[in-house]
């Protein structure tokens, strides 16, 4: 019978990427244009002015690109049960979606146990001599799944047969769905929310420009 834990609770924090995105882009419009104000505002020369306006404006591009690569999911290995001996861990993977820029989170206490990266061979038969990586560091230790491929990780000192051990496989992100379709010539909530937020945008844009820059 499936422990109801891996179907009630979600240990992993993903949003998609359109919802995300536009969320992310409202946060950095706003932040840029209240900085620009108070720029605006400020007693200093023209000239210095500009070079302030140009490095805020070229700041915000830089975020917003960084951002669109920051939407990945942190999943924390076995849930609320940690990583600990008898937690079936095939069962918390099943649970999961797993892609290309996620995170896997493991909490544990380190004066017991410890994460180590192995090949599929090892981990099949709880090999923990010639691992990959030793993951352990502070016993809230992160690993960034960056290639598309399964990754298998284990616990040494005889803890992987205690189910100290998951294997996860790495998939791509999907594209991001496409809009609903309009239907009778009238748009859908989500739509007008969109158009909505791509005026706020272009507003926004064309405030910076004609009103704070001269």
């Amino acid at each position: 019978m499936a422990n109801p834990l891996f179907k009630k609770t979600s240990s992993s924090t993903y949003a998609s990427p359109g919802i995300r995105r536009r969320q992310l882009y409202i946060v950095v419009t706003i932040t840029t244009l209240l900085a620009a104000f108070v720029i605006a505002k400020g007693n200093m020369g023209v000239e210095k002015k500009f070079f302030v306006k140009f490095e805020l404006m070229l700041m915000a591009i830089l975020m917003m690109v960084s951002m669109e690569s920051s939407m990945a999911a942190l999943h924390r290995v076995g849930g609320k049960l940690g990583w600990n001996p008898n937690v079936n861990y095939s069962e918390w993977s099943d649970h999961e979606r797993f892609y290309v820029g996620d995170w896997l989170l493991f909490n544990f206490d380190k004066r017991y146990f410890n994460v180590l990266e192995v090949n599929e061979t090892s981990y099949d038969n709880c090999n923990d001599q010639g691992f990959i990586k030793n993951i352990t560091r502070g016993g809230r230790d992160v690993v960034e799944l960056t290639q598309l491929r399964p990754y298998y990780f284990l616990s040494s000192g005889g803890y992987c047969y205690h189910g100290m051990k998951v294997a996860v496989n790495v998939e791509m992100l999907p594209p991001a769905p496409e809009p609903a379709p309009v239907k009778n010539g009238s748009l859908t909530s989500d739509a007008v929310r969109l158009k909505i937020f791509h005026y706020m945008i272009s507003f926004a844009v064309a405030y910076y420009y004609l009103v704070l820059l001269f």
